[in-house]
């Protein structure tokens, strides 16, 4: 029945859409796009990393002005100081790279350091997302905090409630399906 197989897909379409328009404001924030007043979420987001980006204050959530202009200063910073452990970073890939494309033996030693080093500048990474998301969660207040909580709540919900709903194609050919 190839028409149940191409209708399927359509009927979750104006849940998409609503979904969309509730979450576009939290992808905008995961993918490095202004949010309103040019707040933005720190690079990898607070939870390590692409795909794992939760919006750094949800939507609903009002921000007064001096809190709006302390989150900008914690986010600039935030940027900075990942950026440069981010060359950091880099550059020891680089060095390990080196490393093992010589012609000769391996030093297991230096690369066995340069690891340690990689190591450790992950580790830096990871807390400064903890530092940041701390700042994050002082900067609000009690009220704003349990704003925040429920909403991201509801969102966690709706994408449980998607997943559900969109599942897996079934298996095996469509023309082959009574």
């Amino acid at each position: 029945m190839t028409s149940m197989t191409i209708f399927r897909p359509a009927a979750f379409l104006p849940v998409l859409a609503a979904l969309g328009l509730t979450i576009a404001p939290l992808v905008a924030s995961a993918e490095g796009h202004h949010a309103p007043d040019d707040v933005r979420a720190p690079p990898g987001g607070p939870h390590g990393g692409p795909g794992h980006m939760m919006p750094p204050i949800p939507p609903g959530v009002t921000l007064t002005t001096a809190q709006k202009a302390k989150l900008k200063t914690i986010f600039e910073k935030a940027h900075q100081d990942e950026h440069a452990l981010r060359l950091e970073g880099r550059a020891i890939e680089d060095k390990i790279h080196t490393a093992l494309e010589t012609a000769g033996d391996l030093d297991r030693s230096a690369l066995a350091d340069l690891s340690k080093q990689e190591g450790a500048v992950k580790a830096k990474v990871s807390a400064l997302h903890l530092e940041t998301m701390e700042e994050l969660h002082d900067l609000l207040t009690p009220a704003q905090r349990q704003q925040a909580k429920e909403t991201m709540d509801k969102l966690r919900d709706l994408h449980e409630q998607m997943k559900a709903l969109l599942g897996h194609p079934p298996e095996g050919d469509p023309d082959d399906m009574p």
